[in-house]
């Protein structure tokens, strides 16, 4: 941003100042000055699964297709919350993430009605993980999420598979998720939503669209 200043009063009309000028600091997960965008990977479900997988975990893996709440077009990815101990996965295809272009960020929106312990807790809920071989995973952790942090620890009452995790939960509207995953800069990488559920009530369950993943060249 740049201004300068002119007096203007009863005695006249004085000359411009100089010029002064500042440069505000990116949002959460945005290109800094002198970069731009570089689109990696992105999918609205909008031609079905595509190259997502729904292997098997703990109980009925429910992530399909749904056109019941869309963030945006008409198809998302919804996992069913369910009164039995579930855990479902939903798995990203490959992806390449470039070196020297961070930060190096995955956004998506979602809508994690699932199961809430108050406020600040879980009974059910999903988290998100990442890969590099596809076989060992590990929980992208509060820390890297620049934007949308979990609600909380999922109870380990009712035989939740994810019991003690940081986790989402509660919502029931459309939010939006930026996770820096820049350490994993020149790596080939999956992505994994799990859904997590106990033994007692049932809700609604995770909703999942407009998957993106940026770096800044």
């Amino acid at each position: 941003y740049y201004w300068r200043v002119q007096a203007n009063n009863a005695c006249g009309v004085g000359v411009y100042s100089a010029t002064w000028n500042f440069t505000t600091v990116a949002a959460p997960g945005d290109c800094t000055t002198g970069t731009t965008p570089n689109i990696l990977y992105t999918d609205g479900f909008e031609a079905g699964i595509g190259g997502w997988t729904t292997p098997a975990g703990v109980g009925t893996n429910t992530w399909a297709i749904a056109t019941t709440n869309p963030h945006s077009g008409v198809n998302h990815m919804r996992g069913l919350d369910p009164s039995s101990a579930t855990d479902q996965r939903l798995v990203s295809p490959a992806i390449a993430l470039p070196t020297g272009e961070n930060p190096v960020v995955l956004k998506f929106w979602h809508v994690p009605n699932m199961e809430n312990s108050g406020t600040t807790a879980c009974y059910d809920g999903g988290i998100l993980e990442v890969s590099t071989n596809g076989t060992t995973w590990t929980q992208v952790p509060n820390a890297n999420l620049l934007v949308g942090p979990y609600t909380g620890a999922i109870s380990g009452s009712f035989g939740n598979p994810l019991a003690g995790l940081q986790a989402w939960c509660n919502g029931s509207a459309y939010s939006n998720v930026i996770a820096d995953v820049s350490s994993y800069a020149g790596q080939t990488v999956q992505f994994r939503f799990r859904l997590g559920s106990d033994s007692s009530v049932a809700d609604v369950g995770w909703d999942v669209d407009d998957v993106m993943v940026q770096s800044c060249q």
